[in-house]
């Protein structure tokens, strides 16, 4: 035992069969499975650490750097990162400095294998090959990085990886998932604010007011080139705004119904209602060397609820006939529409979630100047993934999808407090806020839900 103590402490490498001793536990003879437990422990403590470090990044692509440096440092692997792309294929985005990735794909199309929990394994030689993986011996293995309920990008591993080694990987990409979410919320909400700011310090005329703005929200997107497009009722489509790049902005605007969208690596368009039975279209254009990916469109879809709004106020202006009175809206406007799609999916995906419905101020109709700051207001109170519109009468209603009764009363108390602040400073009238909910599975017609958080909010609406 005198001749143990005295021999230098030997940290073996895993299967080395031989017996060792820590300093600290004076002298006590410690076996190889002990020393891999210790390992096992340490390295455990070490993502814990790591998951709250991930959450610090500035962007998507520390984000990944940051997950790859992890599995070289704990494990010694050599991994990939694939990035989904606005056309559902993937494309190679990260990979560690100096790694030779000349004989990787660099894009794949791989969707249809890749499960949204669990981990993929890819081991047949034709399937290797079929996919682009020509120099990797034995299998692939997939991790996927879920964000908003689908796969966003997946970590790529060569060869054969041990079962805890993969569970906590697979912990590490479920966390980035997560980052990733708060990365696209903090970017609409910039986004927004950015827009909101600029928007409430213009003066002028209608164009060098829309110049000025729509000037911001191209920057905002990192775009080349923006178009914003309006119909109205038995007009003929005016394009109110374009600039850009020298030949970028050419062509037929694409014909988007309110709310749909068209995303592709080159362009961005997307539809938007304006009121009164008017729509818009804004459409965005980059160069093929500045590829738009999905953050582009995140920030394109943010910026939108103030465009949306803050042209909406001139198309209400616009379309008061000679009696001074609002013209006619549609009997089914848009956002019914996409709540009624909204909770078709919840029932057939057994989800639950609730409604809230703002009634403005406004005897005739709400100002839209009102109704931009209350729109402004409550979607800086909603999650990315919430829709919010205007209902006929004027209304503001927001559907909160994929969270329970406890998130939804948060949400409508929060929603309820802005309100009460906005109302005392720009001294408006209350602007009073109801909410309803949708079990699971049971989610009812737009009619209902609205009818019920109406009933709840105290009052009728307009």
């Amino acid at each position: 035992m005198d001749e143990l103590r005295l021999r230098p402490v030997l940290w073996p490498k895993r299967g080395d069969r031989v017996w060792i001793r820590r300093e600290d536990l004076g002298g006590r003879v410690l076996s190889p499975q002990d020393k891999d437990e210790g390992d096992r422990l340490r390295r455990r403590a070490a993502v814990m650490r790591f998951l709250a470090h991930l959450r610090q990044s500035a962007d998507e692509r520390e984000l990944m750097v940051s997950v790859i440096q992890a599995a070289a440092v704990w494990y010694d692997l050599d991994a990939r990162v694939y990035r989904r792309e606005l056309n559902g294929r993937f494309s190679l985005e990260a990979w560690l400095p100096g790694a030779d990735v000349t004989h990787d794909p660099q894009e794949l199309d791989i969707g249809a294998v890749l499960a949204p929990d669990l981990p993929t394994r890819i081991s047949s030689i034709n399937e290797l090959e079929q996919f682009g993986w020509q120099s990797i011996q034995g299998e692939v293995l997939l991790l996927p990085i879920v964000a908003a309920g689908s796969v966003n990008r997946f970590l790529v591993v060569g060869g054969q990886v041990e079962g805890d080694v993969e569970a906590m990987l697979l912990v590490v990409c479920q966390s980035a998932g997560a980052v990733l979410e708060q990365l696209a919320e903090r970017r609409g909400r910039d986004v927004r604010a950015r827009l909101v700011r600029r928007s409430g310090a213009m003066e002028g005329s209608f164009q060098s007011c829309v110049r000025i703005i729509a000037g911001e929200y191209l920057a905002a997107v990192d775009a080349a080139a923006v178009r914003v497009a309006v119909t109205r009722p038995g007009q003929p489509t005016v394009t109110v705004y374009s600039t850009g790049e020298a030949g970028l902005s050419t062509g037929a605007m694409p014909a988007l119904a309110p709310g749909q969208t068209d995303a592709s690596a080159a362009r961005i368009a997307l539809g938007f209602s304006l009121g009164q039975g008017a729509s818009g279209v804004v459409e965005f254009l980059t160069s093929l060397d500045r590829p738009f990916t999905a953050e582009h469109l995140q920030a394109a879809q943010a910026g939108l609820d103030v465009m949306s709004v803050w042209l909406a106020g001139f198309s209400v202006g616009c379309t008061k006939t000679a009696s001074g009175r609002p013209a006619d809206v549609s009997a089914v406007p848009p956002f019914e529409d996409a709540m009624r799609e909204e909770l078709v999916r919840a029932r057939r995906l057994s989800l639950s979630g609730g409604v809230l419905v703002a009634s403005v101020p406004g005897a005739e109709g709400p100002d839209p100047r009102v109704l931009s700051i209350v729109i402004r207001t409550v979607r800086a109170e909603l999650r990315s993934v919430d829709l919010l519109g205007q209902l006929t009468g004027g209304d503001v209603a927001a559907v909160l999808v994929r969270t329970n009764p406890d998130g939804v009363a948060r949400a409508a108390d929060r929603v309820r407090a802005r309100l009460d602040a906005l109302a005392r400073t720009h001294e408006l009238p209350p602007v009073v806020l109801g909410h309803a909910l949708y079990p699971a599975g049971q989610a009812g017609t737009p009619s209902s839900l609205l009818e019920k958080a109406r009933q709840q909010g105290g009052l009728m609406f307009n």
